[in-house]
């Protein structure tokens, strides 16, 4: 016999009729009267009389639809533990990220998190290389785009302007730049993985994006080193507003050739897949997408002057 049968015949008896309940289930009643024809057959006594449009329970029907209620509640209060219980799924997620934003806006985020789900374990692991989730075992990233891989699922989370920065000390000595031309009679601080010497940094206004050279005084492939390295007057640096936001509220770090923005980065979470996703994962990846809008303040400098 299918328990199943035993749901619909409950829906039918409360919808009042055949009718009623194929519009309430959207199921054609050819459907539902077969289902009901087989019920009959297999509890081996007729449930229901049917007299065209009547329809009335016979006492055999009485006590099967008392059971079958019976049943239809229990299905849906284990409905309801078994999310309820998922919802507390605890368990360990690992996570990669960039060690500048990790250092800075992701970790307030998952400080957050744990808090609120404090059943669930996180690894963040720092590293500016890009892993590869499959093959190392990590159930998210955050990634600086644009992304390549599309074997991967990507949600955007926001961007954050790279501007030009330097410490008061710095510009007392050496002055201001007017223009990105004069940089190259600058000291300039540089971030990546190219050698210190001739450099260059792509800067954009509202009219034109050009590339302006300049003489790397210093290279340095850490972002949270490179801002201490300029706030103690080393030069000048292009670096991620999300970074340098405290250092220019405090006044350590002044926004210099304000007309003028580096490429903006753009944030990602990636993940594997999207079906059969532990809810674990799922709430981090919701909360952490949440936090991103409503605190775009963090990353980008134009919601920061709104805010």
């Amino acid at each position: 016999m299918d328990l199943n049968d035993w749901l619909i015949f409950a829906q039918i008896v409360e919808a009042g009729g055949l009718s009623a309940a194929s519009r309430l289930l959207d199921v054609p009643k050819s459907t539902l009267s077969r289902r009901l024809t087989k019920l009959e057959d297999d509890f081996g006594s007729r449930l229901v009389i049917r007299r065209g449009r009547t329809f009335e329970l016979t006492e055999s029907g009485h006590l099967f639809y008392q059971e079958a209620r019976r049943l239809t509640e229990h299905v849906a209060n284990s409905t309801e533990r078994l999310s309820e219980g998922t919802q507390q799924e605890g368990g360990t997620l690992r996570m990669t990220a960039p060690k500048a934003p990790g250092g800075y806006f992701l970790g307030i985020w998952l400080a957050e998190f744990i808090q609120q789900y404090p059943h669930i374990h996180i690894e963040l692991d720092l590293t500016d290389r890009t892993v590869n989730l499959y093959e190392q075992g990590y159930d998210l990233a955050l990634r600086v785009g644009p992304m390549i891989d599309s074997s991967l699922i990507a949600r955007k989370l926001g961007e954050s302007e790279r501007i030009l920065v330097a410490s008061p000390d710095y510009l007392k000595l050496y002055g201001y730049p007017e223009s990105p031309e004069e940089l190259s009679r600058h000291k300039c601080i540089s971030f990546g993985e190219h050698r210190s010497g001739q450099s260059s940094w792509v800067l954009s206004n509202n009219r034109q994006s050009q590339r302006f050279n300049f003489h790397s005084a210093l290279r340095c492939d850490d972002m949270a080193t490179n801002k201490r390295l300029v706030q103690s007057g080393a030069g000048i640096t292009m670096i991620p507003f999300f970074v340098c936001k405290a250092s220019l509220a405090s006044g350590s770090l002044q926004h210099i050739l304000t007309q003028w923005l580096g490429p903006t980065p753009e944030f990602y979470l990636v993940y594997t897949e999207r079906e059969l996703m532990p809810n674990r994962l799922r709430l981090l990846i919701e909360f952490l997408t949440e936090r991103s809008q409503t605190e775009k303040w963090r990353l980008s400098m134009m919601s920061a002057k709104e805010k």
